[in-house]
């Protein structure tokens, strides 16, 4: 969360100086697209510092990387050329690229480290996201399987949904996950009828 409110408000300061009349000295522009890309690397950083006691853990093999913000950037960075009055935006573009940056600096510490993103410990499933999601797998009652974005859905009783990256785990591994969520939820809950493995 902490992460989450300094990003925002770096954001904020960044475009607040861009629709000042003269906008912020190059300088300061400069300094908070650094601090933002800077903040984004501990947050994503954090996920591979935590530690969770469990009984049973996987492993991320590859971090998939948003194609959307990568796609964003080279739009805008694209009309920015053909632009004659692109100082106005440069900073702006520039803050679209901190997103796709640091996905693909992850995409590589990710493939490198293999670091555990998914614990169970007795009835609690965690997710070690830059967000830690906690949810106890006996109010699991469904699991759906999105076959376009190759995404497992949980629903919970109590709780809001959770999905998994299926292509970033091996499929042993989720087979495991989901045979132990079936086995601990109170739910009449199956595999789903769509889903095979990778």
């Amino acid at each position: 969360m902490k992460y989450f409110i300094t990003i925002i408000l770096l954001i904020t300061i960044l475009i607040y100086g861009q629709l000042l009349e003269n906008g912020f000295p190059i300088f300061l522009n400069i300094s908070l697209i650094v601090l933002i890309l800077t903040v984004f690397l501990l947050s994503e950083f954090s996920v591979l510092n935590r530690k969770f006691k469990s009984d049973f853990k996987i492993r991320t093999y590859k971090k998939n990387t948003g194609s959307f913000w990568l796609s964003l950037a080279i739009y805008w960075t694209i009309l920015l050329i053909l632009e004659e009055n692109y100082k106005n935006i440069i900073f702006t573009v520039l803050l679209l690229w901190v997103y796709p940056i640091v996905d693909l600096i992850m995409y590589f510490i990710y493939k490198n480290k293999k670091p555990f993103t998914i614990f169970i410990k007795e009835n609690q499933l965690v997710l070690n996201k830059i967000k830690v999601q906690k949810r106890d797998i006996t109010e699991l009652n469904q699991i759906r399987f999105d076959r376009f974005n190759k995404k497992l859905i949980l629903d919970f009783q109590s709780k809001n949904k959770i999905t998994i990256r299926t292509m970033e785990y091996e499929s042993e591994d989720i087979q495991r996950l989901l045979e132990i969520m079936i086995d601990k939820s109170e739910h009449n809950v199956f595999m789903p009828q769509n889903y095979k493995p990778n």
